[in-house]
């Protein structure tokens, strides 16, 4: 990618195909003189970059540059694509009010094939969310629409994002079905990021299947992909530990979580995936027998999930802090009134993790001697 090229929306394609040379020729473009319709895109381009694999306070600072230089070049489709991206941004920091303000916007701005991206990417943060029934009803109305202009890039995420919602919810062969025709649609693009993380989505049904090994052999080759392409890979760490502690390896799963933990401090990254690790790490030292470590990151978690307004993460970490405290000996009614008010938001929600934590809640009774 050159200044001078007039193919400048290319750039945001390339940042998951070659990161790397995505990065650098956006900053090409802003070394030129750009019109505001350019500097907008390279500005786009960095901020995507930052948000997926660098420091998110960079990537904010970027996105808002390129909302303002798009509503400078009076591109309303433009503007929109970008409030997209800001608005995944903003919920990854926690700052999710912001976030769906954004996406509110961008989806009033954008017209057609730009509006459905833009639905899109809040289905994503709906799955972020742990919102799962408006994550479906907005990657179903993308989809469509994405099809009928031929989009495969963008058809291709939404059906794996479609599949993981599934996943999510339980249903393995809808996931399965879902990330299988992802597939053959990234054989036909050269966005190498993208299909790198389908190949961790297959290891996780896999996982979510009961064949660990392919599982643990899935995740490694996409391990090797990611590698190739330099690109920090903290939700293939998360999706491992928890196939590590199926297989009995609880112990190497805190310690991968909690480097994990460190790395993404030290760059800046995703508070929400922070979160996420923070979780994985108080369920391998439950496991591990370490029930003092578990309560003190399931702790941490509760706090930065409510912080986030993700209710749906909020309440499966609760659950493990709760099993964690009977785990340290602090069984007392107020445990069993948290285990039962636990099961009943799951159960709302419809997670399969609602009659474990009713089950919980017997537990503690019975330890009390509530027979």
């Amino acid at each position: 990618m050159t200044a001078g090229s007039d193919s400048i929306l290319e750039l945001l394609p390339m940042v998951f195909a070659a990161p790397s040379e995505a990065l650098a020729g956006a900053r090409e473009v802003l070394d030129g003189d750009p019109t505001p319709f350019r500097a907008s895109v390279a500005h786009h381009a960095i901020g995507m970059w930052q948000r997926d694999f660098g420091d998110l306070r960079l990537a904010l600072r970027h996105l808002r540059l390129a909302r303002d230089l798009a509503a400078r070049a009076d591109s309303a489709d433009r503007e929109a694509d970008v409030l997209g991206t800001l608005g995944v941004a903003l919920v990854h920091a926690g700052r999710t009010r912001q976030g769906l303000e954004a996406f509110e916007r961008g989806i009033a701005r954008g017209t057609g094939q730009t509006r459905a991206r833009v639905l899109y990417r809040r289905a994503y943060v709906w799955w972020v969310l742990g919102r799962h029934r408006e994550a479906l009803e907005d990657v179903r109305r993308a989809i469509p629409v994405l099809r009928q202009v031929d989009d495969v890039i963008w058809t291709a995420r939404a059906i794996t994002l479609r599949a993981t919602v599934h996943l999510a919810l339980g249903a393995v062969d809808r996931a399965d079905a879902d990330f299988a025709a992802a597939e053959l649609l990234w054989e036909t693009t050269g966005q190498e990021h993208d299909k790198a993380d389908a190949v961790e989505s297959r290891g996780l049904a896999a996982f979510r299947s009961g064949d660990i090994p392919v599982a643990l052999q899935l995740l490694d080759e996409a391990a090797e992909m990611y590698a190739k392409l330099t690109t920090p890979t903290f939700m293939l760490t998360i999706r491992r530990c928890e196939v590590l502690m199926s297989a009995g390896l609880a112990g190497e799963a805190l310690a991968q979580a909690d480097t994990a933990v460190g790395l993404l401090d030290g760059i800046g990254g995703q508070s929400t995936r922070k979160a996420e690790l923070l979780l994985v790490a108080a369920r391998a030292a439950r496991l591990a027998d370490d029930p003092h470590t578990a309560i003190a990151r399931a702790a941490v978690a509760v706090r930065l999930f409510a912080a986030q307004r993700r209710t749906w993460w909020q309440t499966h970490a609760q659950l493990v802090l709760i099993e964690a405290r009977l785990a340290a000996g602090r069984a007392s009614g107020r445990l069993v009134a948290d285990a039962a008010a636990v099961a009943d938001r799951l159960a709302a929600f419809g997670s399969p993790s609602a009659p474990e934590a009713s089950l919980l809640a017997g537990r503690i009774a019975l330890a009390l001697g509530w027979t």
